[in-house]
């Protein structure tokens, strides 16, 4: 794989990203409300710049108006973000440079809100790692052409995802969020306890991928297998949502959780055929003896 094929997957990956939190954020939501209206953290803040009492601020029609705004405007960034992913390139504006740049803090931001949004679970914030860390990466790139390191970071992205979507799975460490069984269920012809179990073993499998893919002779099969993962858990949020019937209601719904995904697979297919077209080119060496 040369750098330019690098460099398509790179921005396809982050133009899903954008683009699939952009569609969240103008048409959905975000949890922002988590933190604005977060009375322990913002009552001070609150009291002491506008003068004003918590009840009265979180009761104003207004506050609402903002954060909405404010949602909508991180939401046309994120579109932004997703056009200049496909446009640029080692010789485009500084500019573009900076608003990706903006685009991906914001990717952080948004990762923070949620894990506070789920109670502080830090291993929520880590399974975000391949969304907010695939425009770094692409950044990285454009700047440094450095593959092997960057082949390296997106193994610890693609380790740091699958691990802690693997505790989630398991649901030892944390409890089994109840999207993962509802989603099984909607799509799978089994029971509760037996989507808990398939649940649990698909968990297991996720920390085995995310050691094996640092084992040289392991790594290839570990990512073929965390590319289909990906691309499956990707698309299961829409084949969830049919189970309800299929409209184009049920498809907006569910559309932007399967977009934003969609990297989930397609960065451990790239770091594959990287692996395979990179093994290729070694040399072979001879084990016959040669007589003197």
């Amino acid at each position: 794989m040369n750098n330019k094929t690098l460099l398509q997957f790179l921005k396809i990956s982050s133009f899903f990203i954008f683009f699939g939190r952009a569609y969240q954020h103008l048409f959905w939501d975000a949890p922002y409300r988590s933190f604005f209206w977060d009375q322990l953290l913002l009552e001070p803040v609150i009291s002491f710049v506008f003068d004003t009492t918590w009840q009265s601020y979180v009761t104003n029609l207004n506050t609402d108006h903002a954060i909405q705004f404010l949602t909508k405007s991180i939401g046309v960034l994120y579109l932004v973000c997703a056009v200049i992913s496909i446009l640029i390139n080692e010789n485009s504006k500084k500019w573009m440079r900076n608003i990706l740049k903006l685009g991906a803090v914001s990717l952080v931001f948004l990762a923070l809100m949620i894990t506070k949004d789920k109670f502080y679970h830090l291993i929520m914030f880590f399974e975000h790692t391949i969304q907010f860390g695939v425009p770094v990466a692409l950044l990285y790139f454009l700047r440094h052409k450095n593959i092997s390191l960057l082949i390296f970071y997106l193994k610890v992205f693609i380790a740091l995802a699958f691990t802690c979507h693997g505790m989630y799975a398991i649901g030892v460490f944390y409890p089994l969020p109840g999207n993962f069984v509802t989603m099984t269920l909607n799509i799978l012809p089994v029971q509760e306890e037996m989507a808990k179990n398939l649940l649990f073993v698909a968990g297991v499998l996720d920390f085995i991928i995310a050691i094996a893919i640092f084992i040289p002779k392991l790594s290839k099969a570990a990512l073929l297998y965390a590319c289909f993962w990906g691309i499956v858990t990707a698309f299961a949020r829409i084949l969830s949502g049919f189970h309800y019937g299929f409209s184009l209601s049920i498809m907006h719904q569910y559309l932007y959780l399967t977009i934003y995904r969609l990297p989930h697979g397609l960065i451990p297919l790239m770091v594959y055929l990287y692996l395979v077209k990179n093994n290729s080119k070694k040399p072979r060496t001879n084990n016959s003896l040669v007589s003197t």
